[in-house]
């Protein structure tokens, strides 16, 4: 779709993608207020090493988003002085995981990176960790937000308590513009969903829109609402605070180190540290040529 968007000018808003670092170089009408995932599998590989970690294994789906998390965490890893002993790719609608989680037990690793779809294929990564033992087998798992989404908690038992995964939004967020969004979605649905990163990047990007409609009343020409937002920000989103990139036009935010701890009755990705404002580390490495 970007050499498209360039062609007939029509600027394009990313508010999901993830996958593809260098989708905005495609076109020049394009603006991601997602994130990518080498901003969550980038500082989680440096985590993992500053752990005393030296071994690691990569475990991924076989498609874009997979190979960008695959390829962050070994470069954080290896630049830290680990070392990758293994990787496994499996289908991205992977219907039974057991035989990739016992390579990965047999490998015996200090530490395993996971990315799978955030959803069932979730779900049914924590079930093959629990049955096959991965845990007790004393092998620490590490992810990007998507193994451990807040919707998919409560289908995973307490498996997932203790993980440590890096991402851009938690539910458990005590955030004031967090818990007004909160309220506002229970107003909406009441417990019939549970909001997860997703739902704040489409609630960004909505804000990003209404911002350029607000500004220019509703009268832009392409390349006015591109000007716009690629310097769009803004401090008070649910996620903390967020800001376009005017020379990559991808997003800058913080990326969080979060915990899978109980409270109450319920499993929550509690936020225990915070790396401020987050730059695509892809684009970082490589510059445009």
């Amino acid at each position: 779709m970007a050499p498209l968007t360039a062609e007939a000018k029509l600027p394009m808003l990313l508010s999901i993608a993830a996958a593809g670092a260098a989708i905005p170089r495609l076109s020049p009408y394009i603006v991601r207020i997602s994130f990518t995932l080498w901003q969550q599998a980038y500082p989680i590989g440096k985590w993992a090493a500053e752990q005393g970690w030296k071994s690691a294994y990569t475990a991924v789906s076989d498609f874009i988003p997979g190979h960008d998390s695959e390829a962050a965490f070994t470069k954080a890893f290896t630049d830290a002085g680990g070392k990758m002993i293994g990787s496994v790719r499996f289908p991205p609608a992977n219907p039974d995981f057991a035989p990739f989680v016992q390579r990965i037990k047999d490998a015996k690793p200090e530490v395993v990176f996971i990315f799978v779809p955030a959803g069932t294929q979730a779900t049914a990564m924590i079930k093959a960790i629990k049955d096959l033992g991965l845990r007790e087998a004393g092998i620490n798992i590490v992810a990007p937000q998507d193994l451990l989404p807040d919707e998919e908690l409560p289908n995973m038992g307490d498996t997932p308590l203790g993980l440590i995964t890096s991402g851009i939004y938690s539910v458990a967020a005590k955030r004031p513009a967090n818990e007004a969004f909160l309220a506002v979605w229970k107003r909406e649905y009441g417990d019939k969903a549970i909001p997860d990163f997703f739902s704040v990047d489409g609630w960004d990007g909505m804000a990003a829109i209404f911002a350029l409609v607000k500004e220019t009343k509703g009268k832009f020409t392409a390349d006015e609402a591109m000007a716009f937002l690629s310097h769009w920000k803004d401090p008070d989103s649910p996620r903390g605070p967020i800001m376009i990139d005017p020379e990559t036009r991808d997003i800058v935010q913080n990326i969080y180190i979060r915990r899978v701890e109980k409270q109450g009755d319920a499993l929550v990705n509690v936020e225990i540290a915070t790396i401020p404002m987050v730059k695509d580390p892809w684009k970082e490495l490589n510059p445009p040529k």
